[in-house]
């Protein structure tokens, strides 16, 4: 598939899907996904398994052949699907950093984020992981903003630093995970070499206390929600199973709300599982649509096309309020748009000197979307996962020129104030 050279945020590419039908001897269809067809970006000898249990492993092996004899003969009944890992790029230009000046946030505007601010909605007590390719926490806007484990935090018995210890202080199976985890490194060190996922983090969370639209610093669209940043992407890529990896823990750790801003056409059976499961634990996943500017229906991408029901995928707009070219859409698939292009977000300073960037791409209107999720669930006690996705559909702005379910764009202030009303 080309890669187009301008305008992408970030998006991950894995080959073709299996087609649905197959054999139906119990062993060929467990074997299935690792047939020719699936196998264009695959990791040599390396595997997803997931179980009929429904747990997961991830076997590598030296030998193809002693695989199946040692691993998949003798667990054959247990096994529910096989898939190979997959290799995942990112692909991302940034424009040059601008000046303070030059920082409108006129996606806050035109979703009506101050309408929320004012009215108290700006996303307190709501965790949203973002699963991406790490944060800069040093950040001055996001340094509050991290969801911080506090049992990693402070010191042990022996005097040590609990966030680099070497020690599991909390038991959660992951050492030295203080500010979230490193799945790269397999480690609680957290950066962010390419600056896109500070960069999301910044739209959803970006510290500040207005209540109106500022210029020369970023305004987060829920400045009270936590982050959770969850690296499983640096430079070199990353891998699929480690996508899945990250987005277990993000669970573990209590995030209402998942951003996933990549996405691409691919071996998808055991993401699609993953995001299904996110359902049943009443957790929502925003999904960028991607930036092929193609219709979704007729050429899927993934997650952007799965069909989860606590799942939210979203295309761009330009400051023009015109769906931009790029944008994937979807009349079935792509729920809504939102501010995608030439946004202004927080970066490391190894990116940028002043600490901002300006990106383009689905993959920064899907964070003004999970922003924008965490300020209904904290603008009225009670309000479930599922009003607060009914909420932000139903008071889309709505424009007969847009290609996606609802016609619409996110108005965040239209959709608290419906909270508000029940």
């Amino acid at each position: 598939m080309r890669i187009p050279n301008h305008r992408w945020g970030l998006i991950f590419f894995v080959a073709p899907l299996l087609a649905a039908c197959g054999p139906s001897n119990k062993f060929q269809n467990v074997m299935a996904d690792m047939s020719q067809a699936c196998s264009g970006q695959a990791i040599p000898n390396q595997f997803i398994v997931h179980f009929v249990d429904g747990h997961w492993e991830y076997p590598r092996t030296s030998n193809r052949t002693k695989f199946i004899a040692s691993y998949v003969k003798p667990k054959l009944d247990q096994i529910d699907f096989i898939e190979p890992d997959q290799h995942i790029s990112a692909f991302q230009v940034a424009s040059p950093p601008p000046s303070g000046a030059e920082i409108d946030n006129w996606g806050d505007q035109t979703i009506n984020a101050p309408v929320a601010w004012q009215n108290g909605a700006r996303g307190s007590g709501v965790v949203v992981a973002v699963v991406d390719t790490g944060a800069d926490i040093t950040h001055p806007q996001l340094v509050n903003q991290i969801d911080y484990n506090q049992g990693e935090m402070g010191t042990d018995a022996q005097g040590r630093d609990k966030r680099t210890n070497g020690v599991d202080d909390d038991g959660n199976g992951y050492v030295d995970d203080w500010s979230g985890y490193n799945f790269i490194t397999n480690s609680g060190e957290m950066y962010d070499d390419i600056g896109h996922g500070t960069h999301v983090s910044g739209i959803i969370a970006a510290e500040h206390s207005d209540t109106t639209i500022k210029t020369g610093y970023v305004q987060g669209v829920a400045p009270q929600a936590k982050i959770l940043p969850v690296k499983f992407m640096d430079k070199n890529g990353g891998s699929l199973s480690l996508a899945l990896k990250a987005i277990d823990y993000a669970v573990m750790r209590g995030a209402k709300v998942i951003n996933a801003s990549w996405g691409g056409p691919g071996c998808a059976q055991s993401l699609r599982q993953k995001v299904q499961d996110l359902s049943n634990e009443n957790i929502l996943f925003v999904a960028a649509a991607g930036n092929d500017g193609i219709n979704l229906d007729q050429n899927p991408q993934y997650p952007a096309a799965f069909t989860s029901p606590l799942q939210l995928t979203v295309g761009a707009i330009a400051n023009t309020l015109f769906q931009d070219s790029y944008s994937n859409y979807s009349k079935s698939l792509v729920h809504l748009f939102a501010p995608g292009t030439a946004i202004v977000s927080t970066v490391p300073t190894a990116i940028s000197s002043t600490g901002y960037a300006t990106m383009t791409g689905t993959s920064m209107a899907a964070p003004f979307v999970s922003g924008a999720v965490a300020d209904v669930l904290s603008a009225h006690t009670g309000v479930t996962i599922q009003t607060a996705r009914q909420m932000i559909l139903q008071s889309v702005d709505t424009d007969p020129t847009y290609t996606n379910a609802t016609d619409g764009r996110l108005d965040l202030g239209k959709a608290v104030l419906a909270v508000n009303a029940l």
